[in-house]
């Protein structure tokens, strides 16, 4: 657009510049002619005498160089208006405008714009002298610009130009099209790259081999990558000493608690030993039975925590749920509370080892045996469902719930509620529920009481 302003401009100005020329020269001619002719006719102010010859020659110069040829005296009046079809033009009627003959009197020469209706053109007036060098007549050349022949010129110049431009511009389109795909495909693929960054996983760098803009990206996300796994590294050399020291400390915590009253029943026997005392025999066997149940306590505890560091192979099977909660439901078919159980006639079969499964349903049970010990009617309801695709059991109590500020830390390794124990029983089920691809969830208000659900996707035999 700016280039065919500036065409438009310089063609306007050329256009202007040549007819201005053009004008020129003829009126050089022209003046040259009449100074030829004057001195041999010896024309003087008074030109009446020799207005016939004058006239013929004026007439005769517009036919030659077809242009209209006006002449005036000194006083500004029309003496000769001649057309190159040799007839009078308008300026018959004609009077030199008086800042024209202000300005002659001034300069030899001057060009004004003239219109005439809507055609405009330039008039040019000069003085013309004797051979005596007096001012005899004033020249007028009105010259009509024709500007057609350049119009066509710029409109051609102008559609040559805009079809190479056009060119250029698809072109331009196109080179831009591959350039930005080039630019953005390696974008994109940094950006998808970014995007799977694992803070859990080792990250592949991403090879460029330019040393650009995008090169200097690359380089940028290759560093905080290698930052990213040296953190990442760090992080988990610092969780697993933490988590070392936080399950010694649990462990250590856990042996004292059955060692303290051993030894202080074993101390005791020291002080009262009396072998031969029936009363001392009774009191030993008691303290015996005591120490063997704390011993076995110790033993349960080595157990569990050795069961949730490595947990034992999963022996996968089919498992009938529906065999597997009542199996469940009958070792505390003598608790002193209700345990309410419902189990559907139609066989609802899982993927899942049977041993672990009641190990789960065990643990759920008495974790709402003890949520109800405090409860005036305590109830626990078990309950076994389909629901779409996945088998669902319930185990429902009426206990005092979890408060809320404890509800995110159920599931996690070495956390109880209870005065005694590991608090690796839920993260135990936790595991065996999602290593069989089933999830464990609860909800629980402390005015209503807790709900557990074990959710396992269901085979059809």
């Amino acid at each position: 657009m700016i280039i065919g302003l500036v065409t438009i401009w310089f063609f306007t100005n050329q256009n202007k510049q040549y007819h201005e020329e053009r004008l020129q020269r003829k009126e050089r001619a022209i003046k040259t002619e009449m100074t030829y002719f004057s001195k041999e006719v010896e024309l003087q102010e008074d030109m009446d005498v020799v207005i016939k010859e004058f006239e013929e020659e004026v007439f005769r110069l517009a036919s030659v160089h077809q242009l209209e040829i006006n002449v005036f005296n000194t006083s500004g009046e029309i003496l000769v208006a001649a057309r190159p079809d040799s007839v009078h033009s308008k300026y018959m009627y004609k009077r030199v405008p008086e800042s024209v003959m202000s300005d002659l009197a001034l300069i030899n020469r001057i060009i004004i714009p003239e219109n005439e209706g809507d055609r405009k053109h330039l008039s040019d007036y000069t003085n013309l002298y004797s051979s005596s060098g007096q001012r005899i007549a004033i020249l007028n050349i009105p010259y009509l610009q024709d500007s057609s022949v350049n119009k066509q010129d710029l409109e051609a110049f102008l559609g040559s130009i805009g079809v190479v431009y056009l060119f250029i511009f698809l072109g331009g389109i196109g080179l831009t099209f591959l350039l930005s795909r080039s630019i953005t495909k390696n974008l994109t693929e940094l950006s998808v790259r970014m995007q799977r960054v694992d803070l859990n996983m080792r990250n592949e760098p991403f090879d460029w081999k330019s040393d650009d803009e995008i090169g200097k990206l690359v380089n940028a996300y290759n560093m905080m990558l290698q930052k990213l796994e040296e953190s990442r590294q760090e992080l988990a050399k610092t969780e697993r000493e933490s988590a070392w020291r936080e399950m010694a400390r649990q462990v250590a915590h856990e042996i004292k608690n059955p060692l303290t009253p051993i030894k202080l029943s074993v101390q005791h026997l020291q002080v009262t030993a009396n072998y031969d005392d029936e009363a001392w025999r009774e009191k030993f066997k008691r303290t015996m039975t005591t120490i063997i149940q704390q011993i076995d306590s110790l033993s349960n505890i080595a157990t569990e925590f050795s069961d949730f560091a490595k947990m034992p192979q999963a022996r996968a099977e089919v498992t009938s749920l529906n065999q597997a909660v009542k199996d469940a439901a009958e070792l505390y078919s003598d608790v002193p509370f209700k345990l309410d159980i419902q189990v559907p006639e139609i066989i609802i079969n899982s993927f899942v080892d049977p041993e672990q499964l009641g190990r789960v349903l065990n643990n759920l049970i008495k974790n709402a045996k003890q949520a109800v010990s405090d409860t005036k009617t305590p109830r626990v309801e078990l309950s076994l469902l389909q629901e779409a695709d996945q088998a669902v059991i319930i185990v429902n109590d009426n206990g005092s719930g979890i408060e809320d500020d404890l509800k995110d830390k159920i599931f996690r390794p070495n956390f109880t509620t209870k005065s005694s124990g590991t608090g690796l029983g839920l993260s135990i089920c936790k595991q065996i529920i999602e290593r069989a691809g089933g999830t464990i969830s609860f909800e629980s208000n402390t005015e209503v009481g807790t709900q557990f659900k074990v959710f396992l996707p269901l085979i059809n035999r």
